[in-house]
């Protein structure tokens, strides 16, 4: 009997040791305690992998630990005010606390997610029936000179652009202009290559001229558009072409694995959802929304766009060079 005591006991010191050490206070003031659970706790939300990396930062853990810590009084001075007792307060606790639990049991669900043994079975059948998501579109290699239209009018920007285009025909080195003419905020970027680009990735107006060209060092007519007027210099020019089963099958196979998991909890809402024991009041659901006169939508949608254009103006303008007339 001593004996069996005298194992548990032992079993109970070893089970005991890392919470006792996992519960070393780091800051203690009273009864607000953060220990290093506490902290342990907290950096489950840098992904394993990068976890080691993070704690190697002694600066970094020491804004943690004083973060949990300041979170802990401000808390506690909140119930001591009775915040906490506040109707409205209580319901979005509630909800912020069932929001970090869903997010957690849809991660559970993911790992728990059974996956079919022949993925690479499935993504040859995707791969084979969707040809078109593996195929890469036309490219055109392009160079590029922009005519801002500030400080400029429509007619002496496109003035300048066509001295541009007569400089560059003639045969002046053409990444040369763009670094002495283009008032593209992207110059000092790129210094006037735009790459290999689709005709997704720039402006239909430019797109349509620059897949238009028939040859390699092509030079464009002036292009209006809605920053300015452009001219592009096409280098080169990439056919579209569909890509190799073995170079995305990994991509593909990924891609289903993740899409089968996320599928699990998205069958079980959607199985609530339609649950006859779940019943949606549609009239009061519809009860919620709030009346605003059409006129003052109008004026607010309005304003939202007038003040992101000035905006977007404001933060061209610094990046501009001065106008060359």
């Amino acid at each position: 009997m001593n004996s069996l005591f005298a194992t548990l006991a032992a079993a109970a010191a070893i089970t005991a040791a890392p919470l006792a050490a996992a519960e070393t206070p780091l800051v203690k003031n009273g009864d607000i305690v953060v220990t290093e659970a506490d902290f342990e706790a907290y950096m489950e939300r840098v992904p394993l992998e990068l976890r080691n990396e993070a704690k190697a930062d002694g600066e970094r853990n020491n804004k943690v630990v004083d973060l949990i810590f300041s979170n802990r009084v401000l808390a506690q001075e909140a119930r001591k005010a009775g915040l906490d007792k506040d109707p409205a307060l209580a319901r979005r606790i509630q909800q912020h606390q069932e929001a970090f639990l869903a997010l957690q049991y849809v991660a559970y669900l993911e790992r728990i997610a059974p996956i079919p043994a022949d993925l690479e079975a499935r993504a040859l059948e995707l791969y084979l029936t969707k040809p078109d998501r593996y195929t890469e579109p036309d490219r055109v290699e392009l160079q590029h000179v922009l005519v801002g239209l500030i400080g400029r009018t429509r007619e002496q920007a496109l003035a300048r652009a066509e001295e541009v285009r007569a400089k560059a025909v003639g045969g002046a080195d053409f990444l040369a202009l763009a670094r002495e003419y283009s008032d593209d905020p992207g110059l000092i970027r790129n210094g006037g290559r735009l790459g290999a680009v689709t005709d997704k990735e720039i402006d239909h107006r430019i797109a349509k001229v620059a897949f238009g060209m028939k040859s390699d060092g092509e030079i464009s007519a002036p292009i209006v558009a809605t920053h300015g007027v452009h001219i592009v210099k096409r280098t080169g020019f990439k056919p579209s072409f569909k890509r190799k089963f073995e170079d995305v099958k990994e991509a593909i196979i990924e891609e289903t694995r993740a899409r089968l998991r996320s599928e699990v909890s998205l069958k079980l809402l959607d199985a609530w959802r339609r649950s006859p024991e779940t019943q949606w009041n549609a009239k009061a659901i519809a009860a919620l929304r709030t009346e605003v006169p059409r006129d003052e939508l109008k004026r607010k949608q309005r304003e939202a766009v007038e003040r992101m254009a000035e905006e977007a103006k404001e933060a061209a303008t610094p990046a501009a060079p001065p106008a060359r007339n």
